[in-house]
């Protein structure tokens, strides 16, 4: 993200935290350049209100070197011709200031699913995940997973390392209701460990963060 305001900096990095997302910030265009040329990043949500360079113009730059990352560009400016330009330099999306974070995920999730690879098969080092047949193969050894026990492993090994609330995983899981209590989703977390061999006490896949949610730590 690269936005000068600290208080909506602050307020984003924890909500999208939430949702089993990874942030990180910079308040100005040389930064997030920098940023660029060094990490991989899924997406850009970007100011136009920037010191050093307005964003249209840092726009224009990123998707010149970057041409397939999406650029959400997020602007109390609410000038008609700003989203024009932002569209014609090349951004994906464009969200107004202020608005309601769920939105802001909402429109994220479009676009990383928009950008997401189109292949049917995704590979850990262990498990490959097979979307045409909802399959989960654990060296080749089919999982016999349910649904939910497919979407929720699934879901933890393509957000590797990063914890997932049980919130997200209700939002995320399309099998699992939405009224699914947090005990119920223990109960899928200890099937799937069992299904995958792994052991709660000293967990080599899924990891239980206390208070917080699960993280795939396995490969």
């Amino acid at each position: 993200m690269v936005e000068d305001d600290v208080e909506i900096t602050a307020l984003l990095e924890k909500y999208l935290y939430k949702y089993g997302f990874e942030l990180f910030s910079v308040d100005r265009a040389s930064s997030a350049l920098d940023k660029l040329s060094s990490s991989n990043y899924e997406l850009v949500l970007l100011d136009l209100t920037l010191p050093e360079m307005d964003g249209l113009d840092l726009c224009r730059l990123i998707k010149r070197e970057y041409p397939q990352l999406p650029i959400i560009i997020s602007t109390a400016r609410n000038d008609t011709t700003d989203k024009v330009i932002g569209f014609e330099v090349g951004a994906d999306d464009y969200i107004a200031k202020p608005y309601d974070p769920r939105e802001l995920i909402a429109r994220i999730q479009y676009q990383l699913k928009r950008n997401a690879p189109q292949d049917t098969e995704e590979t850990s080092e262990l498990f490959t995940v097979n979307e045409k047949s909802l399959s989960i193969f654990k060296q080749g050894v089919n999982l016999e997973l349910t649904l939910a026990e497919y979407e929720l492993f699934a879901l933890l090994l393509s957000k590797k390392h990063m914890v997932l609330s049980r919130e997200f995983i209700i939002n995320s899981v399309n099998a699992i209701d939405w009224e699914s209590s947090d005990k119920s989703i223990n109960v899928l977390i200890g099937r799937l460990r069992h299904k995958i061999g792994d052991d709660i006490k000293q967990p080599i896949y899924i990891k239980t963060i206390r208070g917080a949610g699960y993280r795939y730590i396995g490969d």
